[in-house]
């Protein structure tokens, strides 16, 4: 007997009204259908309105149960992808669920590539559409859904109707903050460029003058990296290449945690360009982290992360993307609202090319809970700002960095770590990095570690240097630091503490009650600084006269919890 969860047409209604706070709270049906109607010709006289496509002549679709539509592993699973040229889930009355997990197009590895299969490159693979208001539901931890390189996504929500991934727990009304890891997440696999493959260079991962990112006599490129989860690949020569849209999208309850240090987070992007199009999309419970971009140099807008186990917004392998107007609120358990780093533990810190992230608009809210403590506890580590380390470049610009805990009470709210390597202070130093119009009001501020930049001073960096020789002068500038006597007592974020609240306020002040920074005045205009940004008029991701999340988010109108 396969478990099915048949929706009314109220509790579509109410489905459809709760992406707006909360989880979903049904009432489910179990239905009897062991019958498998997988493979079919539509039937019903036109009236099944399942997914369905074409492979070698045969039609594959979906199984009609009461308002919703079930897919069984014989429709798609890890083993049996899709590589029709399109498959299509409509917005139904109930909800798209499946048995095993989404795999779209097919994979073609290292193996493959060099024997001469063509690695798909854009639009060459099999296209995923999602409608506006469609709900995915995934029974398994181990299922996820994995788009191929080559091959696309294009989910398009609205304010109104969000798509929405998530586990049947949640539909069923019994997920609650403490089910992370509920099923895998969403993985998106791109021909973009990733570290791990040799550039050529002599600062590159491997050895000899021939790149990796230079076609073959077999193929586009040579570059096959293997991602975490099931085996599938990623990584290119082409850092603008397009895998989808993702717009107006909620996930929620991923994460699954494959073993340690092989973890499916919510969404990760693996080598995927800068011809992507991410906007609007929230993260909400999830086991590892929130957003994970392994290479490549996609950017995103307006991106939530509520909840994350660990990272909210974590990268390395030679990401060189730009990321504008993102809330990030911990309850507990989290761990960094950015985690930013080269390469990783075991590789060399200066391996080419260099990680380094353009972030401008930020809200980071922090909530002073330690590792294993706080009411959803994880063991992920401690609840922090921003850490820039292991050869990591950066710029952060017009953010705010936070604590929703009594008193501003906080860890580390932002650091710098080259305690592997040089490279990171080093590009601080030399103004390789950047950071302006930032504001950091926490008990904790900052923090370095280094074994080989002693007396560096982050914050004088801040302040535009030259302290020392550690510490040349630089063109930091309109940093205000908050903290110790001078955090005040009123918070800087609308709501206060002990509240989920994200929009930045109106005044920004120290103790005394003197405004510090003036959003009118202070902010650095980063589409100077690059096309792909717009102009800001207000410090962090949000205020309350661009309140973008209302509507579609989930999990900021609940008590804080932590």
């Amino acid at each position: 007997m396969k478990k099915i969860f048949a929706l009314t047409a109220m509790s579509s209604a109410l489905l459809l009204a709760a992406c707006g706070g909360g989880d979903i709270n049904l009432s489910p049906t179990n239905i009897n259908n062991s019958v498998d109607n997988s493979t079919n010709n539509g039937g019903n006289g036109g009236s099944n309105p399942c997914a369905s496509y074409v492979e070698a002549g045969q039609t594959y679709q979906g199984q009609v149960v009461g308002a919703d539509c079930f897919y069984p592993a014989s429709f798609v699973s890890s083993t049996n992808p899709i590589t029709a040229a399109t498959v299509k889930f409509q917005t139904i009355a109930g909800v798209h669920e499946f048995a095993d997990s989404l795999f779209i197009g097919e994979d073609v590895d290292a193996q493959a590539a060099a024997a001469g299969t063509r690695i798909p490159q854009e639009g060459e693979g099999t296209k995923l559409i999602i409608d506006a208001g469609v709900t995915m539901v995934f029974k398994r931890p181990e299922s996820y859904i994995r788009i191929a390189r080559g091959s696309q996504i294009f989910a398009e929500g609205t304010s109104g109707s969000p798509i929405t991934f998530t586990a049947d727990e949640d539909i069923d009304g019994v997920a609650t903050e403490d089910d992370r890891g509920l099923w895998g997440g969403l993985q998106i696999n791109g021909n973009g460029k990733t570290n791990k493959c040799h550039d050529g260079t002599p600062t590159g991962s491997g050895t000899g003058t021939v790149s990796d990112f230079v076609a073959t006599a077999n193929n586009v490129h040579n570059c096959n990296q293997e991602a975490e989860g099931q085996p599938a690949t990623y990584g290119g020569n082409n850092n603008a290449e397009n895998s989808g849209v993702l717009k107006y999208v909620v996930v929620k309850h991923a994460g699954f945690e494959v073993i340690d240090g092989n973890e499916l987070n919510a969404v990760t992007l693996n080598g995927v360009g800068s011809g992507t199009t991410i906007s609007h999309v929230q993260v909400y419970t999830t086991k590892d982290d929130g957003f994970e971009m392994f290479g490549g140099a996609v950017n995103l807008d307006h991106i939530v992360v509520v909840n994350a186990g660990d990272d909210s917004i974590d990268y390395s392998e030679g990401y060189n993307g730009k990321i504008q107007y993102a809330v990030v609120v911990h309850t507990s358990g989290a761990n960094r609202c950015i985690e930013g780093d080269n390469t990783g533990e075991g590789r060399g810190d200066a391996i080419t090319p260099t990680t380094n992230l353009i972030i401008s608009n930020m809200t980071c809210v922090t909530s002073s809970i330690k590792s294993n403590a706080g009411v959803n506890s994880t063991s992920k580590g401690d609840s922090e700002g921003p850490l820039f380390r292991e050869g990591v470049y950066f710029q952060m610009y017009n953010s705010i960095v936070t604590s929703n805990a009594a008193g501003m009470a906080s860890q580390e709210c932002l650091e710098l770590d080259d305690t592997e390597g040089p490279q990171t202070i080093d590009a601080a130093q030399a103004g390789i990095s950047k950071a302006k119009s930032n504001v950091i009001a926490c008990s904790e501020a900052t923090k370095v570690s280094t074994s080989t930049n002693v007396g560096f001073d982050l914050v004088n960096w801040l302040a535009g240097g030259g302290i020392n020789a550690a510490t040349p002068a630089n063109d930091n500038e309109k940093n205000f630091i908050i903290t110790g006597a001078d955090l005040p007592a009123q918070s800087l974020i609308v709501g206060g503490v002990g509240t989920r609240g994200y929009k930045t306020a109106a005044t920004i002040t120290n103790g005394a009650g003197t405004p510090v920074f003036d959003q009118a005045a202070d902010l650095t205009d980063v589409s100077a600084i690059d096309a792909y940004f717009t102009a800001p008029t207000y410090l962090g991701g949000a205020n309350a006269g661009d309140d973008w999340l209302a509507g579609w988010t989930v999990g900021l109108t609940a008590p804080l919890n932590p």
